[in-house]
């Protein structure tokens, strides 16, 4: 069985689309090889994201915030699926990849700008991690 290249996209590539990558290499390596980038990148993946992936024991060490014009240039890996984890990334116009991915839509809410208490705001964190396992179990694991 050949493992399937998945580009999660966000706007800002700071905790949705990290969030993905991360779970897809830890949990699903034997099948997946995530990668994640932004339309408008932030540039630094969000601190409770990381505290968060911390937490799950995944590595980070390998995640950064990136534009997802990296995944057009020549020599970047040819993607299966390209799965769009914000509305915003969903509306907007996409470069055309190499490879004609499956595209895939998560709508998952942006756990980063919430006016919530620190436990709250965790728990929103901790709760956006397993919507977004569920979708990559459900969309792409046991498509």
């Amino acid at each position: 069985m050949s493992i399937k290249n998945v580009l999660y996209l966000c706007t800002q590539n700071s905790a949705r689309s990290i969030i993905a990558e991360a779970i897809t290499n830890y949990k699903y390596s034997e099948s997946l090889k995530g990668y994640s980038a932004g339309s408008t990148p932030s540039g630094i993946i969000n601190p409770k994201t990381l505290n968060l992936l911390d937490d799950m024991k995944i590595p980070t060490e390998k995640l950064y915030s990136k534009s997802w014009d990296v995944f057009g240039e020549p020599n970047s890996p040819s993607m299966d699926y390209v799965v769009t984890v914000c509305g915003n990334a969903a509306k907007e116009t996409c470069p055309v990849w190499i490879g004609s991915p499956k595209k895939i839509h998560f709508n998952i809410e942006d756990p980063v700008n919430k006016n919530l208490s620190s436990h709250k705001h965790e728990q929103l964190f901790i709760e956006t991690f397993h919507n977004i396992d569920q979708l990559i179990k459900d969309n792409l694991i046991n498509e």
